[in-house]
């Protein structure tokens, strides 16, 4: 059956397996039942590497392979139209650093999609420690890198690798630098894909609670964040999900729900991605991917069993005829020889057709 509907939640989930095992990808419509016919993961030697998940934007999919023997290659894919291709990587490289780079995919909304680096330096001369950053920007149009220079807006917090790209920002959640007591909150971190600047902004009462996934809802950014409270003297584990009604707007932030977890439950709670109605999450539980269902309170097991590496990526998926390649453009010498130069072009083809399948794990 043809996805003809726009009102359809459509959903990925990408899990990396161990190395000597590879990876996997399903992608849903709605519901853990209602698994789509969809062309899998695009790269076949997947055996020997690791997985970064960059982001989503417009049906394009970045992320990054780390092969195990060091080599890193950043990868551009649209599963609609089964074209994957390799973007250059950057040039920059310093010796040390305080942990690994983070990236950002986003749209600057003028034609160009981008993607941005953040390196985190550690520099020591003469026994003082100076920490720096280092912000590049690849275009896809231009196909190339800049450096935009040390721009990340603090040196006692890096982001975390989950994004969403809203309202022309990509935006992360921070992790604090290890060590660091400062500061006693953490901000939400977004870059202006067009304007190339970073913002911070507070994420609700953060004392009393840890914010675990970032996306869009009913659009306003949102979060979701695990938070504890007391019943006869018992600590109760909930999830809550906020809405930023007025963007930037600190002032803004508006509880949509909280949900009280099952005490049966047991193994690590991990809120993974708020799906585009806000009634339902995907929720990973003790290496379980579940569905669940805010309204009537129910879990729906997805029935993958996650004890890879890390927890599944999840990112929304939208049909997109949008791609960018690389392209040999013919053009003549002087002396009339032909020659190839290589040009970027945007590329259309027909509407490409999601089917129903029965739901079948590998």
């Amino acid at each position: 059956m043809e996805i003809a509907s726009s009102n359809l939640r459509l959903f990925q989930i990408i899990y990396q397996l161990y190395p000597n095992e590879g990876l996997r990808s399903w992608c849903y419509a709605g519901s853990p039942g209602n698994e789509l016919i969809h062309p899998g993961f695009p790269v076949t030697n997947t055996k020997q590497c690791k997985y970064e998940l960059v982001g989503s934007c417009n049906g394009l999919i970045c992320f990054i392979t780390n092969y195990l023997h060091g080599k890193k290659e950043i990868n551009l894919w649209n599963p609609s139209l089964r074209k994957f291709r390799a973007l250059p990587n950057s040039r920059f490289s310093p010796e040390r650093q305080r942990h690994a780079p983070n990236y950002g995919f986003g749209f600057d909304g003028r034609g160009d999609h981008k993607m941005v680096k953040i390196t985190y330096i550690d520099n020591k001369l003469k026994n003082e420690k100076k920490l720096w950053s280092e912000v590049e920007v690849y275009s896809l149009k231009d196909d190339s890198w800049k450096k935009i220079g040390d721009c990340f807006p603090s040196q006692y917090y890096y982001v975390r690798g989950d994004t969403v790209f809203f309202n022309g920002c990509i935006h992360w959640l921070t992790q604090r630098e290890y060590g660091k007591i400062r500061p006693r909150r953490l901000p939400i971190v977004s870059f202006n894909v067009a304007k190339e600047v970073f913002q911070e902004f507070w994420l609700p009462n953060p004392t009393e609670r840890e914010a675990n996934c970032i996306s869009s809802l009913y659009g306003s950014l949102s979060v979701c964040a695990k938070s504890t409270s007391s019943i006869d003297n018992d600590t109760v584990l909930n999830i809550e999900v906020w809405l930023m009604k007025d963007y930037a707007v600190e002032e803004s932030w508006t509880k949509l729900y909280v949900t009280r977890l099952d005490e049966e439950l047991s193994g690590p709670i991990i809120p993974l991605r708020i799906l585009d109605n806000g009634a339902e999450a995907i929720v990973y539980i003790n290496k379980n991917l579940f569905m669940y269902d805010h309204e009537n309170e129910e879990f729906e097991d997805f029935g993958i069993w996650a004890n890879g590496i890390g927890v599944p990526y999840v990112t929304n998926f939208m049909e997109s005829l949008v791609w960018v390649e690389p392209i040999i453009v013919e053009s003549n010498t002087p002396s009339g020889q032909k020659i190839g130069t290589i040009a970027n072009m945007e590329i259309q083809t027909n509407n490409p057709k999601l089917e129903n399948t029965p739901s079948k794990k590998d």
